[in-house]
């Protein structure tokens, strides 16, 4: 199965956006934008699609909407240019016509879940349409804060029903914690402070990845 390391960019600012994305881009496939409205989470980050609709993007733009109602906000996320585009549940009436909102425009669709949200809230039905799941490891919305266990009894729950299905995971992933998921059987890692921290960001990227190879 195929495994990403993907960095996760959630900042503030458009100019600290596009300087995190131009110390990664030669390296990556995919960079993730956490895009967080200040209702969803307390946290509110730069910037909206029709800012990032104006930035030149060398890897593919994967956003991570952590807002209300991201059904809403999924066009202007295409515009500017996403292939892949993850809501949340939570803030969804109708998760189906969520993902068949974004499939109608050709990019990939996933769903994510909330550290304490139960996998029992997930439309199982719709599993087999999704590109990836995203399950949090921390609370929404901040970068830093501590992997939390219980998300790997989440990722075994689900790679055991869903054998092929990409597993994401995002929050605190370091080169120990992404062994840990790795284990339970995810296949996706967003990355944030542990990459963009470094000292030498190709240099740590590189060794997720190695972590992670079959």
């Amino acid at each position: 199965m195929d495994k990403q390391v993907i960095p996760a960019i959630l900042t503030d600012s458009i100019q600290h956006l596009e300087e995190l994305a131009d110390r990664v881009e030669g390296f990556v496939d995919y960079v993730q934008i956490d895009y967080v409205d200040g209702y969803f989470a307390p946290e509110i980050t730069c910037c909206e699609a029709r800012v990032i609709k104006e930035v030149e993007f060398v890897p593919n733009l994967e956003v991570h909407l952590m807002v209300e109602e991201p059904i809403k906000q999924v066009k202007g996320w295409y515009q500017a240019g996403a292939e892949r585009i993850v809501g949340h549940i939570e803030e969804m009436e109708d998760q189906l016509e969520f993902v068949e909102r974004v499939c109608k425009l050709g990019v990939e669709v996933g769903l994510a879940l909330n550290l304490e949200t139960s996998l029992d809230d997930l439309d199982v039905s719709i599993v087999p349409s999704l590109d990836v799941i995203l399950l949090m490891a921390h609370p929404v919305g901040v970068q830093g804060v501590k992997f939390q266990p219980q998300v790997l009894a989440k990722i075994q729950g689900l790679r055991k029903r869903f054998p092929n299905l990409n597993i994401e995971v995002d929050g605190g992933i370091n080169p120990e914690t992404i062994v840990q998921a790795d284990q339970a059987g995810a296949n996706y890692f967003a990355v944030g402070s542990d990459i963009f921290n470094s000292k030498d960001p190709f240099q740590e990227y590189q060794k997720l990845v190695d972590l992670v190879k079959e």
